[in-house]
């Protein structure tokens, strides 16, 4: 009856911290490049078991598992969300592989949100307002003209080159690490490389690849998972209880 309530009582944590999850994912459906996040579980750590006698002692009865837990890092589903037009000529896309790269005060970090602007120096930046890298660096675009950004990067105004605007990727996308703003960075061990599967779509935003009904469906379950363990440690309970109460009162 213990293990039972152990074990349901792991799994109730699980199904609340697997509902925070998707809740964040149903909350960016409409943010560009935004990329679903997913929870990963294991066994639970096995713990040993001891038989403790009135008169001293104890005696070693082995290992019991305890139900599931979450691992220590969620992942991250890089699957590329669908394309929609915008218009805006400062809306990029990355169809294929790969991420943009932005300068941040703690250094690269790397993303698929191409939703971009101009700071008040003409440079190309995020949101966040963090300058978008092209292989020279800062991109600063001179004013007045039209901005062009052809399949590879290349950035013009006016017929004459500007920049390329970099892309890249990783062998091992699964070491990358969100740091919020839709923004991830990379571990010492994982360095970036030049992405040669891609092209760039101007006028184009990479919506969230999570889908609506996927998420809802998702989430009843997590709910439905829930209400069953509680059921569960309810009744793992009053079964402790009578056999605590009453069991013991009979002769």
């Amino acid at each position: 009856m213990i293990r039972g309530i152990y074990t349901a009582t792991s799994a109730l944590g699980l199904q609340e911290i697997k509902q925070n999850i998707w809740t964040n994912n149903l909350a960016n459906i409409d943010t560009p490049g935004f990329k679903k996040e997913l929870l990963l579980v294991e066994a639970a750590e096995e713990k040993r078991l001891y038989r403790f006698s009135e008169v001293g002692g104890s005696g070693y009865l082995g290992e019991m598992p305890f139900g599931v837990q979450p691992q220590n890092e969620t992942a991250t589903d890089f699957t590329q969300g669908r394309l929609e037009s915008s218009g805006n000529p400062l809306d990029l896309a990355i169809e294929g592989d790969g991420f943009f790269v932005v300068d941040t005060p703690q250094g690269e970090a790397y993303t698929r949100a191409g939703n971009f602007t101009l700071s008040n120096e003409g440079v190309l930046i995020t949101l966040g307002g963090y300058p978008v890298l092209g292989e020279g660096g800062e991109i600063a675009l001179p004013e007045g003209g039209q901005i062009v950004v052809d399949q590879t990067g290349r950035v013009s105004m006016a017929g004459m080159e500007v920049d390329r605007i970099r892309v890249v990727d990783f062998d091992d996308r699964s070491r990358l690490q969100r740091i919020g703003e839709n923004l991830f960075v990379s571990d010492q061990n994982t360095l970036p490389e030049e992405s040669q599967n891609f092209r760039i779509r101007q006028g184009y935003l990479e919506k969230s690849n999570l889908d609506m009904i996927e998420g809802m469906v998702t989430m009843i379950e997590a709910f439905r998972e829930y209400e069953m363990n509680q059921r569960l440690l309810q009744t793992q309970d009053e079964a402790l209880d009578r056999a605590v109460n009453e069991i013991a009162r009979l002769r």
